[in-house]
């Protein structure tokens, strides 16, 4: 499974071409994202102010029902958190519970255009930077 972040979905939310092209690359892939990007993308909404903000929730719901959704569970928290090593990558719980959802179920690549980097553990998963 492809998993998308938070600023890729913006992305595709807003029709940009390079994120079109990005899903006609994923065509006959299965595509996912987690429950917290999700929780991300409807905080992004309502921050935008009431204007227009249905229309914004009606998108993430058509973008969530063409998604596999990643779950944020117990193990995944337990997962994420065998992976954390202290040494210096910080305890932010955003990128580990991801990192864990991702790995537990199955994630092979993650797809991101954060300038961040992801937490570096003895996982398997691939994170490819694109979108910028």
């Amino acid at each position: 499974m492809i998993g998308l972040d938070t600023p890729v979905l913006l992305e595709i939310l807003g029709g940009r071409p390079s994120a079109k092209a990005l899903l006609k690359r994923l065509t006959g892939e299965e595509v996912g994202t987690t429950e917290l990007n999700l929780f991300e993308l409807a905080a992004v909404a309502r921050a935008l102010g009431p204007a227009g903000l249905e229309r914004r929730l009606a998108a993430i719901d058509r973008l969530r029902r063409g998604l596999t959704v990643i779950p944020l569970d117990a193990h995944a928290s337990r997962l994420a958190s065998s992976r954390w090593r202290g040494d210096g990558q910080g305890l932010s719980s955003t990128p580990w519970l991801l990192l864990g959802a991702l790995e537990a179920n199955g994630c092979t690549e993650w797809v991101t255009s954060r300038a961040l980097g992801f937490p570096k553990t003895p996982s398997k998963l691939h994170v490819t930077r694109i979108l910028t």
